[in-house]
């Protein structure tokens, strides 16, 4: 039988292949060493071991420093074609423009709690109100909100549409139970005040993006684990919620700092994670386990316990009767489809959780053509 040969398509493909490979070649070193030195100088300032020995930390697989340097590229990407350069574009256009300035509405540096960094910004709607209030978590890390001034344009816009919006500066200590904290007491703030200036305490909702909606997530549930604890230590003391004992002690301390949670009307989660075990094991793929933000904020053990997802699961299951009147009415997960940083089955996995537990409004958005 005769044997078969390339097409003129096949052949060409190759030629086209060597062709591109042997113009490269000149430039595969620089890449090399500028890849090495981009992923090395990231794991310097990122990798909390490398305060105790660089040298030891730093990757020195190709393989590895490959799917390293993919992992921060993606996470630029993710930057530039999510809320981060709108965020900044705005910011840094309403600092520049005028006539923003006028028709700004907020009240600034408002005390919320005993410490003097618990301030907020208070923005008041100058057309008709509708009643409803917001209260915005940033993103961009668990421990504080460095970056809040730049939600400010966003905030301004919303208060545009009739609604209040407050922009409080929380995380005062550098943990995520204290940035929790600090939350709560915000939140009990605008409860208390609302009528003061105008607004329906029944109507607040809060929003988080990225690490703020992780933490609004598990602000919200609050009230249901409480209530699940406090009937559960009634029939069996030291009852277990979470399989790991570990983890239920670490959410144990965590409900017992949110003291008094008000039932918040609802939530708006944008670009979130909910299960840090999931999202610990995706790092760990992209090899980039030590440097990122989950990864400073979550010691070993406690990832289940700061899980909302997790958590909904593990009240749905051991729950006979949990009445939904303990969660938010309603509550919006919004995500784009191509985000690699924190991935679209987070948002997913986080709605069937909600959705089975009976939150009577839960609805999802997904950006088909967008990153974060």
């Amino acid at each position: 039988m005769a044997r078969k040969l390339w097409s003129w398509r096949t052949c060409a493909w190759y030629v086209g292949v060597l062709s591109v490979a042997l113009a490269l070649l000149p430039f595969a070193v620089p890449i090399t060493i500028i890849g090495y030195a981009v992923v090395w100088v990231y794991t310097w300032t990122h990798d909390p071991r490398a305060r105790k020995n660089f040298v030891k930390v730093l990757p020195v697989d190709p393989r590895r420093v490959f799917r390293c340097g993919q992992a921060l590229w993606a996470g630029m990407l993710d930057g530039l074609g999510g809320p981060t350069a709108a965020l900044v574009w705005t910011f840094v256009a309403a600092k520049l423009s005028r006539s923003s300035r006028a028709q700004d509405t907020a009240v600034r540096d408002i005390q919320y709690g005993p410490l003097a960094t618990h301030r907020l910004d208070l923005f008041v709607p100058l057309s008709t109100a509708t009643g409803a209030v917001i209260v915005i978590f940033p993103g961009y890390r668990w421990s504080r909100t460095k970056r809040a001034r730049m939600y400010r344009p966003m905030a301004q816009t919303l208060c545009g549409d009739g609604l209040f919006v407050v922009l409080p500066r929380v995380g005062s200590q550098g943990s995520p139970g204290d940035a929790l904290e600090d939350f709560h007491v915000a939140v009990q703030w605008v409860v208390a005040n609302a009528a003061n200036f105008g607004a329906d305490a029944g109507r607040v909702h809060v929003m988080g993006c990225g690490a703020g909606a992780h933490l609004c997530a598990m602000y919200s549930l609050a009230a249901p684990l409480r209530t699940w604890y406090a009937q559960a230590d009634r029939m069996a003391r030291g009852a277990q919620l979470l399989a790991s004992a570990e983890a239920d002690a670490a959410l144990r301390r965590t409900v017992r700092r949110i003291r008094h949670p008000p039932r918040v009307a609802g939530l708006v989660l944008v670009s979130g994670v909910y299960d840090i075990i999931a999202q610990r094991r995706y790092e760990t793929d992209r090899c980039i386990e030590h440097l990122t933000a989950a990864a400073r904020a979550f010691a070993n053990g406690e990832e289940e316990a700061w899980s909302p997802a997790l958590a909904v699961r593990a009240l749905r299951r051991r729950s006979s009767v949990l009445p939904p009147e303990l969660f938010p009415r309603s509550v919006l997960l919004i995500h784009g489809r191509h985000d690699s940083t924190f991935e679209l089955a987070q948002s997913q996995r986080m709605f069937r959780e909600l959705c089975a537990v009976g939150v009577p409004d839960v609805q999802m958005k997904i950006y088909a053509n967008l990153r974060r």
